[in-house]
């Protein structure tokens, strides 16, 4: 007889809704017969599943945290045995899941992190979770616990048990961190937003960052095929078309996923001076407005275009007429976007372009900056707005202010964003705020990982607030990390001690298309994030045997040692420099590839195994990385003129074949970056 179960919502709320929902879908693919309903019911013919939202019992009245499992808890889960999918429902038989969490003693936490208490016996039960979002959480970390998992933002990349035995669990856990989020990066179109977004409460995450009033940059890349002469271009949408998407598609799935939506940024300045600012595009300088010119930043005593770039172009912030252009800009968006959680507030892009006339050079960037920030706080709580607001320390911002002050500090949340570090190291949990004196438009910007939180610890003596580390490990690093362990590992680093470090979460700008060659990396920091007890070593065991099965210990094998070979053991940038040293390594990682791609090629030949995608990213990305190395080989040998050569052929690859492992790899963004790498020569 097939398992049955009644899931009914305490509350109508749409993600409650959604949660219900999804279970069912999910349950249903596992052979159970699910229904839904918010109607108070009581039968003793059917099992029921409660959603609810309770604040109350993870932080009681007073906001106390009334007591709270240990994260351990997720230990025993990685350490467990693998479960059966769809395709082996023959082989193996279903796992009775039997658990039973200790509690830990009473502690403080703060309000508004995502908690969940799941207390299931054979579908009976009830998930509970701290606000609506927290049941949707707390459902998908049922199903988990139940065989299923959700690895990637594609269907191949889920894994759904052949049925549901019998199992008990009891499941009590509050996120490590409070804000766990991407920002949207890259070239993409629609699908693959509208995947991802679907995909980051299965994995645990809570907020999405949209990036600019219109993040057009991003969609209009994808659709002209920039940077890929092979894939025929297609109707590019316009500036209001994807502001539709955004409005009336994609946040109101948001919504109802139940996630913090983060938006702006980049922007507001080239608005208050009437300038285009939805991408970095270049525009003739003639075409600056010329009753604007005087709201432009005055570099070496003129007013214009800071490299032809208006987004890169700073403001001349002593201007009073400026600051409330600036300030009715922000204000305007807001208005306009009554869903946003958070909005974002900077200044204009790069570094080294402030304004020098004597107003501005009176004081630093930081404090006109958070005299502006001042001024959209007076509006916002002259009108009872909730909306947060995010500041940032980033490139000239790197240096926090002298005189200016936050007069309702409430209203804020303090962003990091060391965008000149190294990925060679993770960010230090400890270190004195000594940093070099600001010297306007001569600034050096921190490469080593202890020298920027040098400048992380100055501003948080400013701002003693809530803060979240805005950090880029999946923007370019991967282009570099062919094996995508060493990145992963620094990653787990730097996210392990978010909270040592001062922080109350992570949002990473990186790219949407990341999971080639293997997505470890997203799900270190998924996990992570949610839980920062897990040792890396178990994230890894885990992720590999839920991907790879009986071949996981093979295919970490493969990821780990190429890692080490051609990236972890190389030096710290790609500039030319002959090393006999290197050499060998490269060589040996080349080797490592050829050896493993007989593997990589009978499995994702192999129409009986599920997840065929999986293996199609380790062979393309094997491909590539061996290009790759080759081109590195030829500079660590000194033959500068088969760089350029070796490259072009790599690019000619990754062209070709992005259509086939687009979900998997940028293309757009592998040739932005590496082409001022590996075409220097040519210019």
């Amino acid at each position: 007889m097939r398992e049955s179960v009644l899931i009914l919502c305490r509350n109508e709320r749409e993600t409650i809704l959604y949660a219900a929902e999804e279970l069912k879908r999910y349950l249903s693919l596992a052979g159970v017969s699910a229904w839904t309903s918010v109607r108070e019911t009581h039968s003793p013919y059917i099992k029921i599943l409660e959603l609810a939202v309770t604040p109350e019992e993870f932080w009681g009245k007073e906001g106390q945290c009334l007591e709270r499992s240990p994260h351990s808890s997720q230990r025993d889960t990685a350490e467990s045995p693998s479960h059966s999918v769809r395709q082996n429902a023959a082989e193996t038989p279903p796992r009775s899941v039997r658990r039973n969490v200790v509690e830990t003693p009473p502690h403080s936490v703060r309000r508004n992190v995502d908690a969940y208490a799941i207390t299931v016996t054979d579908l009976g039960g009830s998930i509970k979770g701290s606000n609506n979002r927290s049941v949707l959480l707390g459902a998908y970390r049922y199903l988990k616990e139940l065989g299923f998992a959700f690895l990637r933002p594609d269907r191949e990349g889920e894994r759904i048990p052949a049925s549901v035995g019998p199992h008990t669990v009891n499941i009590r856990e509050e996120a490590s961190s409070r804000y766990r989020g991407i920002c949207i990066e890259g070239a993409v179109s629609f699908e693959n937003i509208m995947r991802f977004v679907t995909w980051l409460p299965k994995a645990g995450f809570n907020t999405y960052f949209t990036q600019f009033k219109i993040p057009y940059e991003f969609f209009k890349t994808w659709y002209l095929h920039t940077n890929n002469p092979y894939y025929e271009k297609e109707p590019v949408p316009s500036e209001e078309e994807v502001d539709a998407f955004v409005k009336d598609i994609l946040v109101p799935h948001i919504k109802k996923l139940g996630l913090i939506w983060q938006a702006g940024g980049h922007g507001f300045t080239t608005g208050a001076a009437g300038l285009p600012g939805t991408g970095w595009d270049p525009l003739a300088e003639e075409k600056v407005p010329e009753e604007r010119r005087e709201y432009l930043a005055m570099i070496d005593g003129k007013r214009g275009l800071f490299h032809g770039v208006p987004l890169n172009t700073s403001l001349c912030c002593s201007n009073p007429l400026v600051r409330e252009l600036l300030v009715r800009e922000i204000l305007h968006y807001i208005h306009g976007n009554p869903q946003l959680d958070m909005v974002h507030v900077w200044l204009a892009d790069d570094g080294n372009n402030s304004c020098e006339c004597g107003a501005c050079a009176a004081k630093r960037p930081s404090d006109w900056y958070i005299e502006i920030l001042n001024q959209v706080d007076e509006v916002l709580s002259k009108e009872g707005s909730p909306v947060k607001v995010v500041f940032l320390a980033y490139y000239d911002l790197l240096w926090p202010p002298v005189s200016a002050k936050l007069l309702n500090p409430e209203r804020f949340v303090f962003m990091f964003a060391p965008i000149t570090r190294s990925y060679r190291t993770p960010l230090p949990v400890e270190e004195t705020p000594f940093i070099p004196p600001y010297k306007r438009n001569q600034c050096r910007f921190p490469v080593n990982a202890g020298e920027n939180m040098h400048y992380c610890s100055a501003w948080k003596q400013f701002f003693r607030g809530d803060s979240f580390l805005y950090d880029y490990h999946y923007m370019w690093n991967q282009f570099r990390d062919w094996g995508d362990y060493g990145s992963a590992e620094i990653l787990w680093k730097d996210l392990v001690n978010l909270e040592e470090a001062g922080f109350d979460g992570y949002v990473s700008c990186q790219q949407t298309r990341v999971f080639a060659p293997t997505g470890f990396g997203m799900y270190v920091m998924a996990e992570t994030l949610w839980n920062r007890s897990c040792t890396f070593e178990m994230l890894a065991r885990k992720y590999f045997r839920m991907v790879y099965g009986d071949q996981a210990e093979v295919v970490l094998s493969y990821c780990k040692e190429l890692s080490a070979l051609s990236y972890m053991e190389q030096p710290e940038n790609d500039d030319p420099g002959v090393c006999a040293e290197a050499v060998e390594k490269l060589k040996a990682a080349a080797d490592l590839i050829r050896t493993y791609r007989p593997l990589f090629e009978k499995n994702f030949g192999d129409e009986k195994i599920q997840d065929r995608m999986a293996w199609k990213y380790l062979l393309y990305s094997g491909r590539a990385a061996e290009m790759y190395i080759s081109m590195l080989k030829y500079r660590r040998l000194g033959a500068e003129d088969r760089v350029s050569e070796e490259y072009r052929k790599l690019k000619e690859y990754l062209c070709r074949t992005e259509e086939e492992w687009q979900e998997g790899f940028d293309v757009y963004w592998f040739v932005k970056d590496r082409d001022k790498k590996f075409l220097a020569s040519d210019t």
